[in-house]
């Protein structure tokens, strides 16, 4: 591929050879990274169809040109969603058709239909895919160009001491270097934006996610809220003060995404139920006036041990005292906020696989068993106090919405253990 095809551009890349890590200051040994590649950034540019004169901005305008390209050229691009950057693999193929024909590099079907749907004989349509040697190879050094690029960007912003800002919770003002406010935030807010290894583009990501904090708008659902009260207790009882995977406005930040190509952290992520991808999708079709979504009545509530369901929280503690024998608020009494969370999705992982609550034996009858044992009941601290019980099995866990909001300084140091959780689970 020869370098004369494109414009030169010069970008700033640290040397990785001892790479230190991220609680140290690199000394400023840079050396120059030359990349013939136009438009390895997502900054709005204008390109030029490869086929003919008219332009659209990239990357807002992506939908419109690969419609163009099929409408108006019957040329489609396979695995677009595989291009590290499409800015620029449309300006290395406009220059390539400018000097060579269109079939040399493309496979070519004939359908019996216009790209409107109408019927028509024998209609030529071109793949460009990497199937072909030289869009393979394209493909490969952008994604090369792209990677090198960003790890540029984050080597700068672990080396720069100008950053300066103000916490968007507390107000406290931070100077010097980025991973101090990434780390206060997870530390004194239990807000965990992922590894700082593993972050770029900080500046922006911080930019998005205090929008919509000030906007009311919870960072992982997206829901609307009527005050910051209400959104901040949302975060809170539903575990929201994170990230949500599946939405890909977020993967520009996490340098693993730049890594396989076709493959972000969502990909990684654990998962332990395939219905919380459903009720994330689902929620998006609620009505935005329901802001106060874990008090709505028309939520049933699960009972811990069986199939009861009710819509008023009181009456399941009811059922579950008189049926299992099971006082929830005398159990929970001495408990901080966090660790009732521990011992609600303890049980409910508990009984989903068939094992005691109390003595972990795992059978078919598990309730018959602890009803006879009884067996239900908490067991020793040390069982349910771990950090893996930080995280409910299901999205819409109604029974933790419904409990004591109040906080302790124990639930302080709570929230200070579950950054480590979050370390380890998340990204």
């Amino acid at each position: 591929m020869s370098s004369k095809v494109y414009s030169v551009q010069y970008y700033v890349i640290e040397k990785y050879k001892n790479f230190p890590s991220t609680n140290s200051v690199f000394d400023e040994d840079y050396t120059v990274y030359k990349s013939q590649f136009v438009g390895l950034d997502d900054k709005p540019c204008n390109i030029k169809c490869v086929l003919c004169d008219e332009k659209f901005v990239l990357p807002e305008k992506e939908k419109e040109l690969l419609s163009h390209l099929f409408k108006e050229h019957h040329l489609i691009i396979a695995d677009v969603w595989n291009i590290a950057s499409l800015k620029s693999y449309i300006h290395y193929w406009g220059v390539k058709f400018n000097e060579e024909p269109l079939t040399k590099f493309c496979s070519t079907m004939l359908m019996n239909c216009t790209p409107s749907g109408e019927p028509s004989e024998n209609e030529k349509y071109y793949l460009l895919s990497d199937c072909i040697s030289e869009d393979k190879t394209l493909r490969v050094e952008i994604h090369q160009a792209k990677l090198e690029w960003v790890l540029s960007e984050q080597a700068r912003e672990r080396t720069d001491t100008n950053f300066k800002r103000g916490c968007m919770f507390c107000r406290t003002e931070f100077f010097g270097l980025r991973i101090t406010y990434i780390k206060h935030l997870a530390q004194k807010h239990n807000l965990y934006l992922g590894k700082p290894d593993n972050l770029v583009f900080i500046d922006e990501f911080l930019d998005k996610i205090e929008t919509s904090i000030e906007n009311l708008i919870c960072i992982y659902c997206e829901k609307l809220f009527k005050d910051r009260t209400a959104l901040k207790e949302h975060m809170r009882k539903k575990l929201h003060k994170r990230i949500n995977p599946h939405n890909k406005e977020y993967d520009k930040f996490y340098i693993n995404n730049y890594l396989e190509p076709g493959k972000s952290w969502r990909h990684k992520q654990i998962t332990c139920n395939e219905n919380d991808v459903v009720g994330d999708q689902s929620s998006e079709n609620e009505d935005e006036d329901t802001w106060s979504d874990w008090n709505d009545e028309g939520i049933g509530i699960s009972c811990l041990f069986c199939s009861y369901s009710n819509k008023h929280f009181h009456l399941v503690l009811v059922h579950m005292k008189t049926e299992h024998d099971f006082d929830f608020k005398i159990a929970s009494k001495d408990l901080t906020f966090y660790q009732k969370v521990k011992v609600v999705n303890y049980v409910r992982r508990q009984i989903y696989l068939k094992q005691c609550v109390f003595c972990g034996m795992k059978m078919d009858n598990v309730l018959e068993h602890m009803k006879e044992q009884n067996h239900f009941k908490i067991p020793v601290q040390k069982v349910w106090d771990q950090p893996e019980y930080y995280f409910p099995m299901h999205e819409n866990e109604s029974f933790l919405y419904n409990l004591d909001v109040s906080s302790t300084s124990d639930e302080e140091s709570d929230i200070e253990n579950i950054t480590e959780a979050m370390h380890e689970t998340f990204k």
